[in-house]
C-alpha cells in the first residue's frame, strides 16, 4: 500500500472523528423523571461550608464508571483514533470496494464508544446511520465483485451477533444495555462479511478486552461487582482485531486452514 495513501487515509479518518466528535457532544444522558406531584420534593441542600470544601475530597457514586474528559482532549483523542482505523483499514483491507464500509465503520465504533464512555449510553442517531452507510457499501461492493456471498454471510453473522446479545441482555439487563445488542449487530454484519472467523475472533477479542478493563476498573474504583462497564469501546476493539488481524490470528490458531 502506497505511503501516501495511508497518509491521506489517516488524515481523512483524524478529519471525519473530529467532525462526528463535536457533533457527539451534544448527545447526553437522559435526565431522570421528575418525581410525582404527591410525593414531597427533597429539602434544598444546605449551602456548602467554604471551609468544609476546602479539605473534601471528591467521591464517585459506587459502580460509576466516571470518564469525563477536558473537550479538547476528547477531540483529540476521537480524531487520533478514527485517523488509525483509517490508516489500519487502508494498509489491511486495500484499495477495494469495501474500504469505504469500514471506514464508515471506524467512525461510528469510534463515536459510539466515546459516548458511551462520557455518558453510559449507545446512542441509536449513531448505530443506526453507521449500518446503514456501511451495509449499503458492502452491497455495493458485492455487486461490483459479482459476488454475493459475503453479503449473504453479513447478514446472517450480523443476526447471530444480534441474538446472541439479545440473549444476554434479556437475561442480564443490569450487565448489558439494550444499545450494545443493536451495536453488536452492526459488528456481526461488518466482521462476517470478512468472514465467519472474523466474526468469532472479533467477538472473543471484545469479550477478552471488557474482561480486563473491568477488572481494572473494580481495582481501580474498588467498587467490585457493583462496577459498571461501557461495553461499547471493548467491542469497537473486538471489531478491529477482527477486521484487520483476524485472518492473521485465525493462521496462527488453525496453520492448516
Amino acid at each position: 500500500m502506497d505511503a501516501v495513501v495511508v497518509a491521506g487515509s489517516f488524515v481523512g479518518g483524524s478529519v471525519a472523528g473530529a467532525v462526528l466528535c463535536t457533533l457527539t457532544g451534544r448527545i447526553v444522558r437522559p435526565a431522570p423523571p421528575e418525581p410525582a406531584p404527591s410525593e414531597p420534593a427533597p429539602p434544598d441542600p444546605a449551602p456548602p461550608d467554604p471551609a468544609a470544601e476546602r479539605g473534601a475530597v471528591a467521591t464517585v457514586a459506587p459502580g460509576a464508571v466516571a470518564v469525563r474528559v477536558p473537550p479538547k482532549l476528547e477531540l483529540a483523542v476521537s480524531a487520533l483514533l478514527t485517523g488509525l482505523w483509517f490508516a489500519l483499514a487502508a494498509i489491511r483491507i486495500g484499495d477495494v470496494p469495501a474500504l469505504g464500509a469500514y471506514c464508515a465503520l471506524g467512525v461510528g465504533l469510534v463515536a459510539a464508544s466515546v459516548v458511551d464512555a462520557r455518558d453510559g449510553i449507545v446512542p441509536r442517531v449513531i448505530v443506526f446511520p453507521t449500518l446503514a452507510v456501511a451495509g449499503g457499501a458492502l452491497v455495493a461492493a458485492s455487486v461490483a465483485a459479482a459476488h454475493e456471498q459475503p453479503l449473504l454471510d453479513a447478514a446472517i453473522g450480523g443476526a447471530i451477533a444480534f441474538c446472541v446479545f439479545f440473549t444476554l441482555w434479556w437475561c442480564f439487563p443490569r450487565g448489558l444495555g439494550y444499545g450494545d445488542v443493536r451495536l453488536a449487530g452492526l459488528i456481526g454484519v461488518a466482521l462476517s462479511w470478512l468472514g465467519f472467523g472474523e466474526l468469532y475472533v472479533g467477538f472473543l477479542f471484545a469479550f477478552v478486552a471488557g474482561t480486563v478493563l473491568g477488572v481494572a476498573l473494580m481495582v481501580l474504583q474498588g467498587t467490585g461487582r457493583k462496577t459498571t462497564l461501557p461495553f461499547a469501546p471493548p467491542l469497537a476493539l473486538g471489531a478491529a482485531f477482527g477486521c484487520f488481524f483476524g485472518a492473521w490470528a485465525l493462521h496462527l490458531w488453525l496453520p492448516h486452514t
